[in-house]
């Protein structure tokens, strides 16, 4: 019997029949018994595995729709600018890091990020480069740019709180505070501690911690002693200029090396 002959519905009586005339005496009971009942178990038992792969799958079928829900997610115009723009900063190092367009959290990075937010990250990245700096810093890094003073800000701000014309609350704070401090400190390291004294205003002003009021009398650990104040005292009453006796001792000895 071919294969082109077989009938669809195989009739196992005929089949058993025609093998008996061939000399075969086996038995086919055990295909019928087969025939007939895996129908029943097969589909008794996938009706309750594709009940469990569905309750068992349903976290991860919701994880892979949040992600192709991000996948589909289009940036924002103002998005895309952004990213073209430290693009042609970065150029190469930024495609390697990034990739060519913008995905994942930089989407939410840039919806957030404002004008003036832009331009500090901007000129972080600039100083980065001119520092020899040629990879772009991480997702987390730029998060924490777009709030921190760069190079030019921090000489800007502390020229203000050294000549005492703060521009806000935190400069006010650090001169209050850390002024002291910073006429003291050689010029390597003043950029520094200012950076570092600036922070911690931050992190006051976050907490509600930061107190600018002016105190009515000298605190008791106060950043002025009592050689600041009467030195303040005097350049109020005669301006930068000697006092009469230390003018007059001065030029004695220029009289006396004459």
């Amino acid at each position: 019997m071919s294969n082109s002959n077989k009938p669809k519905n195989v009739d196992f009586g005929t089949m058993e029949k025609k093998l008996r005339e061939m000399g075969v005496n086996g038995s086919l009971e055990h295909l019928k018994a087969s025939n007939a009942v895996t129908p029943k178990v097969d589909k008794g038992r996938r009706e309750p595995q594709s009940t469990q792969v569905s309750t068992t799958n349903s976290p991860s079928s919701q994880a892979l729709s949040i992600n192709e829900v991000e996948q589909e997610r289009q940036p924002s115009d103002w998005c895309n600018y952004i990213f073209g723009t430290l693009l042609s900063i970065y150029e190469s190092t930024w495609i390697k890091s990034y990739g060519r367009r913008p995905t994942g959290r930089f989407l939410d990075f840039a919806d957030s990020l404002t004008e003036a937010e832009l331009m500090r990250v901007m000129q972080h990245c600039r100083e980065r480069l001119q520092a020899g700096e040629k990879w772009p810093p991480i997702m987390g890094e730029l998060t924490l740019l777009k709030t921190q003073l760069t190079e030019s800000e921090s000489l800007e701000a502390l020229n203000r709180v050294v000549n005492k014309e703060p521009n806000n609350q935190l400069e006010k704070w650090i001169m209050q505070n850390k002024g002291y401090e910073l006429r003291r400190l050689p010029q390597s390291l003043i950029v520094r501690r200012f950076k570092e004294f600036y922070r911690e205003a931050m992190s006051l002003q976050e907490k509600g911690k930061l107190v600018t009021e002016v105190p009515k009398g000298l605190a008791q650990h106060s950043v002025k002693n009592l050689v600041d104040l009467k030195r303040e005292e005097f350049e109020q009453q005669h301006g930068k200029s000697l006092d009469p006796r230390v003018a007059a001792i001065l030029s004695n000895r220029e009289k006396e090396q004459e």
